[in-house]
Parts: structure tokens; C-alpha cells; sequence
């Protein structure tokens, strides 16, 4: 009995002592996200006259087509979550479409010209962020479901704004001063659903649908604040460090 009891005693010791000393898996990973961006926006003067512009945004503003790339580090905490963070560039646009004739104002776009019949506005934010999220993955060893929370904070780099107009025939396309001053700082919490597929012993490959919220107001010194929100495709390749 009493060999027994130092059996079980000694086999639970160099178990123990494995868990302890076994390094949790890193890793190194980029990322390409193609993105559709949007903004929500309200009044935040009360004014009757910056509720009318907001439902002529509302009314001709759609998603546009951006990006993402980054490059993310992490690692695996337990055998089912994952914490991560990253460097990425990021680019969210909106299309404004133009109604020539209407009303000239500061967020309506161009004084009507004969010459043109039909145009569009597109305006791009271009942002660094540090994307930080926890994941939570279960499934075999090949495959995983994954679900993640994440938040980045992005710092301004670039707003232009680009016309397109046509008439039917011709088409020009020019950069243009933009309407509305973004602000210089944003954060973007986001929500993720997908897959996790293993290639080889150094390498595995996620693919996601990630939807991102925008929390802050990144208008300047405007009557309306504007909030960005995004839904994007994420593929990432990732490198199992050897260490």
C-alpha cells in the first residue's frame, strides 16, 4: 500500500512539475482585412437646420470599400484563449453620392455645373491602431470555432477626399478639401466570429467576420457627431515561434 501511495505521490510530482515547466505556445502573425465602413451620426446642437443636413447625409451616404493590414503577436494563456496584440494601418471610407442642383451647403458637396450630370464624394479616414483582443477557440486539433472581444485605439494619419463626376460620357476625378475635420484620435472596440485551420506544425491560418463599433465622436468642431462603424473579412497566416 505504502508503495503504492509513493507511486501516485511521485507520478503526480513530475506531472505537476511538466505543467509547470512547459512553455505556452507564441506567435507571430499577419493580417489582411478588406473592410465596408459607415457612420452613424447625430445632433449634438439641437438645431433644427443640422437635423436636415443629418437626413440628407443619411439619404445619399453609403459604405465604401477600405483595408486593414497589421502585424500581431500572441499568446496562448490556456487551451482555450489566446491573448493578442498588433501594429495595423487601417483605411475606412464613406461614398456620399451627389445630386447636382441641390442646395449648396458645408457638408452638401458642389455648386451645380451644367457640365456634369452625376458624381460622388468618397471620403477616407487613414489610421494607425494597436489592435488588442483575448480569443476564445474549441475544436480538434486541425480546426477550431473561435469567438474574440477586442479594442483598438487608433491614431489619425491621412483624410482626403476624392470627387468623381461624370457626364454620361466624360469622367474626372480630383482630390478635394474635405467638409468635415476629423478628429485626431478614435477606439474601436470590436466583435469576431470564425476559424482556425492548422497547416502544419509551425503554421495555422484564421479567417473571421469581425464587425467594429465606433465609440468615439471623430468629427472636429462640428454640429454632428460622427461615429465609424466597419465589417470586415479577416485573413490571417500566423507562425508558431520554436522556442
Amino acid at each position: 500500500m505504502k508503495k503504492y501511495l509513493t507511486f501516485l505521490l511521485l507520478n503526480s510530482l513530475f506531472l505537476t512539475g511538466y505543467a509547470q515547466n512547459e512553455k505556452p505556445p507564441i506567435y507571430v502573425g499577419l493580417q489582411v482585412s478588406p473592410n465596408f465602413s459607415y457612420r452613424v451620426l447625430s445632433n449634438n446642437s439641437g438645431e433644427s437646420r443640422v437635423d436636415e443636413d443629418i437626413d440628407y447625409l443619411n439619404n445619399r451616404e453609403e459604405a465604401a470599400l477600405g483595408y486593414r493590414v497589421g502585424t500581431v503577436a500572441g499568446i496562448k494563456v490556456t487551451k482555450n484563449w489566446t491573448l493578442e496584440a498588433g501594429v495595423a494601418y487601417l483605411r475606412n471610407c464613406t461614398r456620399l453620392n451627389l445630386t447636382f442642383g441641390d442646395d449648396v451647403g458645408p457638408r452638401r458637396g458642389f455648386i451645380n455645373d451644367n457640365e456634369f450630370t452625376e458624381g460622388e464624394l468618397e471620403t477616407c479616414l487613414s489610421y494607425v491602431g494597436i489592435p488588442i483582443r483575448i480569443i476564445w477557440n474549441f475544436g480538434t486539433e486541425k480546426t477550431k470555432v473561435l469567438a474574440s472581444f477586442g479594442l483598438s485605439p487608433q491614431i489619425l494619419l491621412d483624410q482626403n477626399t476624392t470627387a468623381k463626376l461624370s457626364n454620361g460620357n466624360d469622367e474626372e476625378e480630383m482630390d478635394i478639401d474635405s467638409f468635415e475635420d476629423a478628429a485626431g484620435f478614435n477606439l474601436s472596440p470590436s466583435l469576431g466570429i470564425g476559424a482556425e485551420f492548422k497547416l502544419s506544425e509551425s503554421f495555422f491560418l484564421r479567417a473571421e467576420g469581425i464587425a467594429r463599433f465606433g465609440v468615439v465622436n471623430v468629427n472636429e468642431d462640428s454640429p454632428i457627431n460622427s461615429y465609424i462603424y466597419s465589417s470586415e473579412f479577416n485573413v490571417g497566416i500566423n507562425y508558431v515561434l520554436q522556442l
